[in-house]
């Protein structure tokens, strides 16, 4: 059983252990896999420990469990660890390092993946989608950092950070006030952590995967993007697995496209430091 259509076995991240938030579906399944097909033990968190209903609305892109997640990558021969993990609350996000830290032993590479959209017009925001969505998309990433770089810069020899962004950070998309404003939070808020942990040679970078049939893009309206071609999830993971074997030493700073891939960024490339 391959645990990527697209990434066979490397050992590129052997000896590495990776945690991914949003990790029970789309884009953070497909890259906990991808990231254990090259041979890194993953920890496979999110808040979903229960398949939905069968009824639910877009239940074949809703599906999906921390713990299905981690059996298929057993199954393919590699090692996960599923963590139940809220990333709207504090101690879930300290209680993930730290089971990271006491099953593995260490922390080389951190996904912050987990995301909610925020879907309505200002004059129509309710207070509480708002909320959610900073806490989720801007509160969450940044209190993971805070939570496994001690950990990282502790051990010594660098190690990869990265979010998942949208192109909806770097313009308007109608009705999605919330939502753009606090994908572009977010893509500030890592590449000035990229700055702050510089000196201990790890990497954070900010990648945007580009319009990806997952349960929020079918579920939700986005006006003007219809245009954009809908990738499937792997479609990211050698961008990931790539990313995730930075450090700040070779890669960081970045705000990369997942389509520029190969292009203008990744393996030979050389893209300038960020002033």
């Amino acid at each position: 059983m391959s645990m990527s259509a697209n990434l066979p076995a490397t050992g590129e991240l052997r000896g590495k252990v990776a945690i991914v938030t949003g990790g029970s579906r789309g884009i953070g399944r497909a890259m906990s896999m991808a990231f254990a097909a090259a041979g890194a033990q993953v920890v496979v968190a999110s808040r979903t420990q229960n398949e939905p209903r069968p009824d639910s609305p877009f239940y074949k892109y809703g599906s999906g469990t921390i713990n299905e997640t981690a059996q298929r990558i057993a199954e393919a021969g590699g090692e996960a660890l599923p963590v139940p993990c809220d990333v709207t609350d504090s101690e879930d996000l300290r209680r993930l390092a730290e089971r990271t830290l006491k099953h593995f032993g260490r922390i080389d590479i951190v996904v912050s993946n987990a995301g909610v959209d925020c879907e309505s017009p200002v004059v129509d925001l309710e207070e509480d989608l708002l909320d959610r969505a900073l806490m989720v998309n801007i509160r969450g990433p940044i209190l993971l950092c805070k939570y496994v770089l001690p950990a990282m810069m502790e051990q010594k020899g660098g190690g990869s950070i990265f979010c998942i962004t949208s192109g909806a950070s770097m313009g308007y998309r109608e009705g999605r006030v919330g939502y753009s404003m606090s994908k572009a939070a977010l893509d500030r808020a890592y590449l000035c952590i990229a700055e702050e942990v510089r000196e201990h040679d790890i990497a954070v970078n900010v990648l945007s995967p580009g319009r990806v049939d997952t349960w929020m893009n079918r579920r939700g309206d986005w006006p003007g993007t219809a245009h954009i071609p809908m990738e499937q999830p792997d479609s990211i993971n050698q961008a990931a697995v790539w990313l995730a074997a930075q450090k700040a030493s070779t890669f960081t700073g970045q705000r990369v496209e997942r389509a520029d891939f190969g292009i203008t960024w990744g393996p030979g490339i050389h893209v300038p430091a960020r002033d």
